[in-house]
């Protein structure tokens, strides 16, 4: 009997480790070969504002339109009416490349009486 014979468990163990191995060199031979384009975060409202019989509130949508991951990435938004200014920002700690964000920002005023700005003012390169 010849004992350095491998059993049919151990090829199919053997042939299963070689495609996982072979999925991960071809993932990493992409990552390398792809175009890195740098962090590109921008902000836009997503719909229109609503109230709770109370304040404001205004959905923004915040995509990162680079495939860099941007880190502090700071929002502001401003709403003006009859030359008043009410503004407030807001900070994401990590948008990775293609993801995205809901934010949320509350105004006393309506900003359908107004003008709403939206915009990202900065972030990190990680």
């Amino acid at each position: 009997m010849n004992r350095n014979r491998r059993s049919g468990a151990e090829w199919v163990t053997f042939g299963i480790s070689c495609a996982v191995l072979a999925v991960v060199v071809s993932l990493v031979v992409v990552q390398l070969v792809q175009p890195s384009t740098p962090a590109a975060p921008v902000a836009a409202v997503a719909g229109v504002a609503h109230d709770d019989g109370g304040p404001y509130y205004v959905d923004v949508s915040v995509t990162n339109e680079g495939r860099a991951t941007a880190a502090n990435v700071q929002v502001a938004a401003g709403l003006t009416i009859d030359d008043r200014t009410t503004e407030a920002d807001q900070v994401i700690d990590f948008l990775a490349g293609a993801e995205q964000q809901d934010l949320v920002f509350v105004f006393a005023d309506d900003p359908g009486g107004g003008e709403l700005e939206v915009a990202v003012v900065g972030f990190a390169v990680p």
